[in-house]
């Protein structure tokens, strides 16, 4: 299954200098308890990002970086085409986690889609390009105060 993750705020914001704008700590725990022991494609910019903020790469995930440079670490599988790689039938839940041209590019190729609706408006330089969720039922939606946590299925 290939499932998208990702937080927005109510006007698409994902992010704001290559980070996110926002710190949630339900947010994180959820994103770690979805994608713990399973594997995780990004962009570049994103891999980037998480050695910038946590030092590391996420521990207990199998990192799938789409870049045409190498990556320093011999554990990280990079590819170089998204598209082919989602093409090849997988074994294990592949979650998207970012950026914006690596959620456009695997869209069409989503099963679910995990997204934490923010209910605040926060400033940014990283949107998302409008969704067209009517291929998709919702299927589980946990309110919290400032969070909507929602899954997506695609229809049959």
């Amino acid at each position: 299954m290939i499932s998208l993750i990702w937080a927005m705020d109510e006007n698409q914001l994902i992010g704001k200098n290559q980070d996110l704008p926002w710190y949630y700590p339900e947010d994180l725990k959820y994103f770690k308890a979805l994608t713990l022991n399973k594997t995780i494609v990004m962009g570049r910019a994103t891999y980037d990002s998480i050695i910038r903020r946590n030092g590391k790469k996420l521990p207990k995930r199998h990192h799938v970086v789409l870049s045409h440079r190498s990556v320093e670490d011999s554990e990280v599988e990079v590819i170089n085409d998204l598209e082919k790689y989602l093409d090849i039938h997988h074994d294990e839940d592949i979650y998207i986690i970012g950026g914006k041209t690596v959620f456009e590019k695997a869209f069409p190729y989503a099963d679910r889609l995990y997204i934490t609706h923010i209910h605040q408006i926060y400033e940014g330089d990283i949107y998302l390009a409008p969704i067209d969720l009517n291929d998709f039922n919702l299927i589980t939606k946990i309110d919290q105060t400032d969070l909507s946590f929602c899954v997506y299925e695609r229809k049959s």
